[in-house]
């Protein structure tokens, strides 16, 4: 619910496109350092206990943005929701993965991450309408609920039925040189390039293209809230088809077109203003966010240990949150002086590389990693 309006509400409240940027680009920074000890923890602690935690920090978090109307405050927001973002997705994804065989992962993955997408779509689609009678911080207000409300439903779900080694604390933690087997890994390392590319770009694009729409092309904020809904929508409804797609033929084809798309949208958001050409290329842009996240997972999932799978995403995800940190920079810095149109172009641009690194995975089936 908050993706189409954030960067809006903290404009609102005073903050500067620059600040905006720098804040996002914090929180990236710092789950870069944390994911790795968050991971420990929660499974020295047990990843039910840590799961319900991650529940909390997010309402905590939610509420306090909705709060707060000093810019300068707003800096202490990335402390708070850390632990939340840096814990939940790995955690969600590793369980669900090892209960899946390594020829079925696209599928397994691609479902669990339909239904975590699903939120993308009905969310701002709620956002689209509340905000015809509630302003920013209050629809902000609104979402904070959905956790706890999420919470409940975990809890009910899970108290009898999860498994003993998820809910009590695992002894058999991963060392240190479990990371550095990960480092060593060339498809692993070329996954890490493409998804920091993707990430820069992605974080760019997301940060500023409310303000693009909004502020150059004068769209009201209740159609742009219904764009991102849009991207939602299909962000969630080709997840378990492209999971599906890429254990028959083969993942590495599948990132390699979806990259070649990926440039087109960027391209199509740099040329053309029409509303229906970027319902369009919004369409585009969260199909493939979509495709390319469950191939990648995919892909990581099938070469990996289930002992190992956690550490794995955390891993991965660090990457990403670098990415995020470097776009949340680049947006919070070019887009003061760059036309947001140049803009896009160079994000088209910053995907070619990954063209020829897909090039150069070597796709296998699942492979036992020691530990």
């Amino acid at each position: 619910m908050t993706q189409p309006i954030l960067t809006l509400h903290y404009l609102e409240v005073g903050a500067s496109v620059a600040l905006i940027g720098g804040l996002l680009s914090l929180q990236s920074i710092l789950l870069i350092f944390f994911r790795f000890p968050f991971t420990i923890i929660s499974q020295r602690l047990g990843e039910h206990r840590i799961l319900i935690f991650a529940y909390v920090v997010q309402f905590a978090s939610l509420s306090l943005i909705s709060l707060l109307r000093d810019p300068a405050l707003l800096i202490f927001i990335p402390l708070v929701q850390l632990s939340a973002t840096a814990l939940f997705f790995p955690l969600t994804l590793s369980m669900c993965s090892n209960m899946a065989p390594s020829e079925k992962q696209g599928n397994a993955i691609g479902r669990v991450m339909a239904i975590l997408s699903s939120s993308g779509f009905i969310g701002p689609a709620a956002t689209s309408l509340l905000l015809r009678w509630l302003p920013y911080a209050k629809v902000i207000q609104c979402a904070a609920f959905f956790p706890l409300v999420g919470l409940v439903v975990y809890w009910i779900i899970t108290r009898n039925t999860m498994d003993e080694n998820i809910i009590t604390p695992n002894t058999n933690i991963p060392r240190l040189i479990t990371l550095r087997n990960l480092v060593g890994q060339r498809n692993i390392l070329i996954l890490a390039i493409i998804r920091t590319l993707y990430s820069i770009s992605n974080n760019v694009f997301v940060i500023l293209f409310s303000l693009y729409a909004v502020k150059t092309l004068n769209f009201d904020s209740s159609f742009v809230a219904a764009l991102f809904s849009i991207q939602g929508l299909a962000n969630f409804s080709l997840k378990v088809p492209s999971g599906w797609v890429s254990d028959k033929i083969g993942r590495k084809n599948v990132l390699l077109a979806t990259f070649i798309l990926i440039i087109i949208t960027y391209l199509g958001f740099a040329l053309f203003t029409a509303p229906t050409v970027l319902v369009v290329a919004i369409f585009s842009f969260g199909a493939l966010w979509g495709i390319r996240a469950v191939t990648e997972w995919a892909f990581l999932a099938s070469i990996v240990a289930p002992e190992v799978k956690t550490l794995s995403v955390s891993f991965m995800e660090s990457f990403w949150d670098a990415g995020s940190a470097i776009g949340g920079y680049i947006a919070g810095t070019v887009g003061v002086f760059l036309p947001y149109t140049t803009i896009f172009l160079l994000l088209a641009a910053l995907n070619v590389p990954a063209l020829p690194s897909i090039l150069m995975l070597k796709e296998k089936r699942h492979k036992e990693m020691k530990t």
